[in-house]
């Protein structure tokens, strides 16, 4: 840069800093007089000063303490000056609250209960010893299930209750006073459970989904007295309990305290002693009203179904209500429940129709146009696979085979459920054909058939048919069809509370041909109960099979090796216990028969097998999914594949290692379950002796409906290799010879082993696969 133009950069910036030192210098002589008047309190007044700075709680705790103390000015122990300040700080010591009576504070064990969230609706149905198994029965079958609880009231005992309803007898024969006997009840065991109750006499029509819908939109803080008027002149108006009265949990808790006064007075017939009491414990009156939804009923008299429905049809009151009364007998419940249940279809596939056509009008505003439009409508469009690996495959059929149905299956025979599926499916399409064509069409047949099951929609499902029309000379016709079954409502299913705090009884039979492994098993129950003090026990049964000419206890070594880890663990000698058991043929439930007597009804039971690995994770899945008197738990257990066809050289690993070419989860073994021994007592009544042989466990809980089967893949549970010995009974060894063909390894480990060994031998691969499938024969 040259002289001439530093000259003229240093002029340049001469200006700034004799700018910057000015407004430096003129900011330190004004501060000091703009700082007196931003502070109109004189400085030396500490205590104004500190007033105005501290918080509200740091005053008005400092005016408690002055209070307090008799000496205003003086500074306690609880006071800390400050360094060269007069104002001090007050500092409050955390005094722990004292537990009353002794007793320490236990939450809840759920949510709900600690906010005080209520179930939604209670009903109280007051019958009679006489009508209880027939009123009481069709009212049970046409509503129960839309509410919450119900509970049958009658005034002498009624003999055995019917299946699923729980009736409550009380000994006063005074039928005036039954709803007075059953508010009390509701208050010693019900008294803060519901926010609606409702009450009703067995000769009642209840529509339970729109009582529900209608209880559902009033708002809880308000108090409900409503129900079916009963207008009785001069009298006043009051509600009946044939027409049903709800009471809000608002009205019933000031019933509660007064409700032995009820009993004092006497009045005409149920439903005036029920409202007198409501109105003089808690000064509430029934209205047809409450909040701003109304209880719409509809008295009939001398009513006759089948000549009254006719009328009855066209009234929109009559339609619209929520309950009808009073009914003739039970077979009139049935039947006018059948036709409100053919309203409310009816009324649903107008709405749908409505939403359609809605949908149709506003696809024209939409981009694309009606284009856009995904068949069938308003149902989600079909997935669109990102990768070759996500393409939801298809699976062909015919009347009387699946193919492709998963990945390990070419062809298998329809059966069960799917061929009653499919049947149905294609008598829906035909159907459907002769509709639209003018019922020209005699009979089908199914030419080409597919199906998927895609997530987002349903089952899937593209059919050709051959059609045949009425007359011979027709020709024939195919049509291709594709039917949707969409998805329903997703609805979870409620369980019982359970903890994996329960005591597991493992049950492990040990036959002469699985002795080698008993002590691997062994090795893991005690790394995994014996060392971790789990709350589990097992339950050895050594099965010795009936022969001649036997010598010596086969079971020697494995009664060694019990005796060596339980030396090891004095202190869980107890958690140990073996029997002896003989037989000439494998049962299930001779096993477990023979256990029934060493444990109790309440007693959680689980079904091991030699070569499995004991983790402390599956014996956590096993008390959870296990539920008395609700669900049994039958595992899929994850099977190892042989480990010289999986591994390429010794050594091999100790354990077994969880993927897919190590091994697949069997959905054929039902080997390893877990129930209740009460569960298993129920079913047990269903299976005669002479079919005792013949039945599996699964079988045993699959016949009972009140028991839920739950499988599931379980990751925790893994099964070392093993020679499966098939059984003689035809029943069983196509099952069990299909496990072992599928035991050994994967087909792309198979076939990797069939041209390795060809090429080793200077064979052809079909001469190997030739010699391998007569083998197989002449084992099978």
């Amino acid at each position: 840069m040259s002289l001439l133009g530093r000259n003229s950069f240093v002029r340049s910036c001469i200006p700034v800093l004799i700018g910057i030192c000015m407004g430096i210098a003129l900011n330190m002589m004004v501060a000091p007089f703009l700082d007196d008047l931003c502070d109109p309190i004189d400085t030396k007044d500490t205590e104004n000063l500190i007033k105005l700075r501290e918080t509200k709680m740091v005053h008005e705790l400092d005016t408690k303490n002055k209070e307090q103390e008799p000496g205003k000015g003086e500074v306690n122990d609880q006071e800390t000056e400050s360094d060269g300040n007069d104002f001090y700080i007050h500092e409050q010591k955390y005094q722990r609250e004292e537990i009353k009576d002794g007793k320490k504070f236990v939450r809840p064990r759920f949510a709900s209960t600690e906010l005080g969230i209520r179930e939604k609706l209670f009903v109280g149905v007051l019958s009679t010893p006489h009508t209880v198994n027939s009123f009481g029965m069709a009212l049970n079958k046409t509503f129960a299930h839309y509410v919450t609880k119900t509970v049958f009231f009658t005034n002498g005992k009624s003999g055995m209750p019917p299946p699923g309803m729980q009736v409550i007898s009380f000994p006063d024969q005074d039928n005036k006073k039954l709803p007075i006997h059953a508010l009390k009840y509701i208050k010693e065991h019900y008294a803060s459970t519901f926010d609606y109750y409702l009450f009703i006499t067995d000769r009642t029509y209840i529509r339970g989904e729109k009582l529900y819908e209608l209880v559902g939109h009033i708002s809880i803080s308000e108090e409900v007295h409503m129900g079916a008027i009963l207008h009785r002149g001069d009298q006043g108006d009051t509600c009946t309990l044939d027409g049903g009265i709800i009471l809000s949990q608002n009205v019933l808790s000031k019933v509660y305290p007064k409700i032995d006064s009820c009993f004092l007075k006497s009045e005409q017939n149920p439903s005036l002693a029920f409202e007198a009491c409501i109105l003089q414990t808690a000064n509430s009156k029934c209205s047809e009203k409450g909040g701003d939804k109304n209880f719409r009923s509809y008295k009939v008299d001398d009513f006759e179904f089948d000549d009254d429905i006719t009328s009855l049809r066209n009234d929109a009151m009559f339609n619209s209500s929520f309950s009808i009364y009073p009914m003739p007998d039970d077979i009139s419940l049935y039947k006018i429940h059948r036709y409100f249940c053919q309203l409310e279809i009816n009324l649903t596939r107008q709405e749908i129709q409505k939403a359609k056509d809605s949908i149709i009008g506003l696809s024209e505003f939409a981009p694309g146009g009606k284009d856009s439009l995904q068949w069938p409508i308003g149902v989600p469009e079909a997935f669109k696979p990102n990768t070759r690996f996500d393409v939801v495959q298809w699976s062909y059929f015919t009347d009387t085979h699946i193919y492709f149905d998963d990945d390990f299956t070419n062809i298998r025979p329809l059966q069960g459920a799917d061929k009653q599926d499919i049947q149905e499916i294609q008598q829906i399409a035909f159907d459907r054909l002769n509709s639209i064509y003018g019922d020209n069409f005699k009979q089908f047949k199914l030419v080409n058939g597919y199906r998927r099951f895609e997530p987002s929609r349903g089952m899937e499902y593209t059919l050709d048919l051959e059609l045949y029309g009425k007359h011979r000379h027709e020709k024939t016709e195919q049509k291709r069809v594709h039917l949707l079954r969409p998805l329903g409502k997703v609805e979870i299913v409620p369980m019982p509370y359970v903890t994996e705090n329960s005591q597991i009884h493992l049950i492990l039979p040990v036959y002469e041909s699985e002795m080698g492994d008993f002590g691997n098993f062994m090795e893991g129950f005690a790394k995994t109960v014996l060392e971790t003090s789990d709350n589990s026990y097992l339950y050895v049964i050594f099965v010795y099979e009936k022969k001649k000419g036997k010598s010596g206890d086969p079971f020697a070594v494995p009664k060694t090796v019990i005796d060596y880890h339980l030396n090891n663990h004095p202190s869980r000698k107890s958690t140990v216990t073996w029997k002896v058991l003989e037989t000439s043929e494998k049962s299930e439930l001779d096993l477990l028969d023979y256990v029934v007597r060493d444990l109790q009804s309440g007693d959680l039971v689980s079904v091991c097998s030699i070569g499995m690995e004991m983790d402390i994770d599956y014996l956590n899945r096993v008390r959870m999914n296990t539920i008395p008197n609700v669900q049994v738990f039958f595992p899929i257990s994850f099977w190892q594949y042989k480990q010289n066809m999986v591994y390429q050289k010794p050594p091999y690993p100790p354990g077994v290692e969880l993927g897919q070419r190590y091994g697949h989860f069997d959905v054929d073994s039902y080997e390893h379950s877990s129930f209740y021994m009460s569960d298993y007592m129920n079913s047990r009544k269903h299976v005669s002796p002479s079919d005792t042989k013949k039945t599996s466990l699964i079988d045993l809980f699959l016949k009972v409906q009140s028991l839920h089967v739950f499988r599931a893949a379980e990751p925790s549970l893994r099964i070392r290799w093993k020679l499966l010995d098939c059984p003689v009974r035809d029943d069983d060894k196509l099952r069990c010879n299909k496990r072992k063909s599928e035991s050994l390894a994967s087909r792309s480990q198979l076939a990797k082993a069939v041209f390795d060994y060809a090429e080793k031998k200077h064979l052809s691969v079909e001469e190997v696969v030739k010699s391998a499938k007569q083998l197989t024969n002449t084992i099978g």
